[in-house]
């Protein structure tokens, strides 16, 4: 939300191109809320910012199979990450980057429940919801909008 005119190195500029105008912060405050709650989420999920690469902590899968496509063509992809601690709650990803919506199985273990999280294609404030106000799935499938991102995420407890 801050434009730098095309400028891919304002570094060394002292006036508009890098200043930022926090009075744009009144028009983008439902921008602003939707990344504060993503660096709460990926706070609280050790993985999402790990150092390391997740190996055997990440499954992959396609939308309604699982395979994943490797294709030039795809455009979509999801993930299950297991974090074995306790503290930490497994996440299920699916990604549509394709013009239409896409159905998308849920390919993880059967008796798994999940709650959604995140559903970048819905206003705010239901795009991201908080802990308190997750909503269960009642069933292994998903319609993901085009471009649009879902996260999963077992329920608490």
């Amino acid at each position: 939300m801050q434009s730098q005119g095309g400028n891919n190195n304002p570094f060394n500029q002292d006036n508009e191109t890098s200043w930022l105008d926090w009075q744009r912060l009144k028009h983008n405050e439902e921008v602003f809320r939707f990344f504060k709650k993503m660096i709460s989420l990926r706070k609280s999920h050790a993985l999402l910012g790990s150092s390391t690469f997740w190996r055997e902590k990440v499954q992959w899968y396609g939308a309604g199979h699982p395979e994943v496509d490797m294709s030039a063509e795809s455009q979509t992809l999801a993930y299950h990450l297991h974090d074995p601690s306790p503290a930490t709650r497994d996440l299920y990803v699916m990604i549509n980057g394709a013009t239409i919506p896409q159905l998308f199985s849920i390919h993880a273990e059967p008796e798994m429940t999940w709650n959604r999280v995140v559903d970048t294609s819905l206003p705010s404030p239901t795009d991201l919801l908080s802990p308190d106000a997750e909503i269960p799935l009642q069933q292994n499938k998903y319609r993901v909008n085009q471009r649009s991102v879902i996260v999963l995420a077992q329920p608490r407890g």
